[in-house]
């Protein structure tokens, strides 16, 4: 082999691992996903003058609705049945009787200046650096939209992208979420601005259908700002692992199970149908069956497989497995749809007391605030120490459509520095499965139809 060959060999073996090694490292810098972060959050504190006991509530807003008192009476079994304790808050112009659209107007605007201006508190954040702006409301959409309203308050220049998300229920936080991280992904160095919230005297409801009803004695004031940025910090508190849509729209009995409209005398409101339970636990078991297939580990994915396709298929049917999701998640903020709708999923999931603790100390404290509950939820895991660097965060919602979504949040180190406030006004208070249920004198015509509908279900029962 002469000088030439032998240079040029050594020359190849040289340059070819050199070659593949650039190679490997371009490629991972080209192929490194954006990240998106949760730099902070902040949930409206209602004044403590919004604030009030189930008595309060009843005598004052029920008692002097224009409705008979049947439906008086059904409202006040609601309100004892729904999980929501003594200290929930509602609008004043609701105590006032007042459903003008110049009150949806105050109401709207108490909830945003309050959340934004908390938010802004928390990080130091000027208006004008916000970059995208995505508010959800789903029932009240006014013209200027709510984001319009935003960019006009705080002088926000004209370069700010908005978006408005209405009619998607209490899942719509998770849809913006979403939206964000798209979003983000696509525009790195960006942040944006998340804020959810509800306006409950839009859609109040003055008729007698008891299907329109429910939505009063369940839906209480409430509002989350969130801070997202695709810049790593050690000021962020978590990192937006994954967002899971399900939609089942398709089907006309999810479709129409929450569905704003007028009823038989021409009375407006949400309707909600018995159908809901049977809806909701379709499109949440289609919702995890998508969140196992990325989070679960291998050995729960084996045993789903052979208990649920491979068994079935050799004839052995047998009980259906339901994979551990507590292998994989560490802390769980569930809709507070109503403390039936926490028992289901904490009975389907297996989980304990303490896993649904957020859920059920939001319904207690702030009943069912929309979309925004999911961030109260967080909020309590932070104020008690719930929630550690590290840990994987399940936020899941689900709402008119019929939708169920999914956040996975992975908690930083910063979750532990400043915890957000969960009720500003009671810190150290703590939910426990003794929690003492509301308590409601009533009238004694509300009480006679009462014990006449007791004394018709148990004949019914005996036959």
């Amino acid at each position: 082999m002469d000088y030439d060959t032998l240079a040029n060999s050594h020359f190849a073996a040289l340059i070819l691992p050199v070659s593949f090694l650039l190679f490997a490292v371009l490629f991972k810098f080209f192929s490194k996903k954006n990240r998106v972060f949760v730099r902070d959050f902040y949930v409206y504190q209602p004044d403590p003058s919004m604030r009030h006991n189930a008595q309060f509530a009843y005598d004052n807003v029920i008692m002097n609705l224009n409705v008979s008192t049947e439906n008086k009476a059904f409202l006040g079994k609601m309100l004892l049945r729904s999980g929501l304790g003594d200290d929930t808050a509602v609008p004043n112009n609701v105590i006032d009787l007042d459903f003008s659209s110049q009150a949806n107007q105050k109401e709207m605007e108490m909830y945003l200046q309050e959340a934004l201006d908390g938010l802004f508190a928390r990080t130091g954040m000027k208006p004008n650096e916000v970059d995208f702006l995505v508010v959800n409301c789903s029932c009240f959409v006014p013209t200027p939209s709510m984001t319009a309203w935003i960019v006009n308050h705080y002088n926000m220049p004209s370069r700010v992208r908005t978006f408005q998300i209405g009619g998607m229920g209490c899942s719509a936080s998770m849809i913006g979420v979403d939206m964000i991280n798209d979003l983000l992904k696509a525009n790195p160095g960006k942040n944006a601005v998340l804020v959810s919230t509800e306006v409950l005297t839009s859609q109040m409801y003055h008729g007698e259908d008891p299907s329109y009803s429910l939505q009063g004695a369940l839906f209480r004031s409430g509002a989350a700002a969130i801070l997202f940025d695709s810049k790593a910090s050690r000021k962020n508190r978590y990192e937006v692992k994954t967002c899971i849509r399900t939609h089942n729209g398709r089907d006309d009995t999810a479709y129409s199970c929450i569905l704003l409209q007028e009823d038989a005398q021409g009375h407006t409101g949400v309707r909600l149908t018995k159908d809901i339970p049977k809806v909701a636990g379709k499109a949440i078991e289609a919702n995890m069956t998508r969140l196992g297939e990325e989070l679960l580990p291998i050995s729960e994915k084996l045993k789903f497989a052979w208990y649920n396709m491979l068994l079935p298929k050799l004839g052995r049917k047998g009980k259906t497995y339901v994979p551990n999701f507590k292998k994989c998640i560490d802390a769980y903020c569930i809709h507070t749809g109503g403390r039936a709708v926490i028992d289901t999923v904490e009975k389907n999931l297996g989980l304990s007391h303490e896993q649904v603790e957020a859920s059920r100390a939001t319904l207690c404290q702030y009943g069912n605030t929309s979309s925004s509950s999911v961030w109260y939820e967080l909020a309590y895991l932070e104020q008690h120490k719930l929630v550690r660097p590290g840990n994987t965060v399940w936020q899941l919602a689900f709402g008119s459509g019929f939708m169920a979504n999914s956040v996975i949040l992975k908690a930083l180190p910063a979750c532990k520095k400043s915890p957000v406030d969960f009720n500003v006004h009671k810190p150290d208070w703590r939910w426990t499965p003794e929690q003492p249920s509301p308590k409601i004198t009533f009238t004694p015509d509300v009480q006679a139809c009462i014990d006449a509908h007791r004394a018709k279900r148990a004949a019914e029962a005996k036959h």
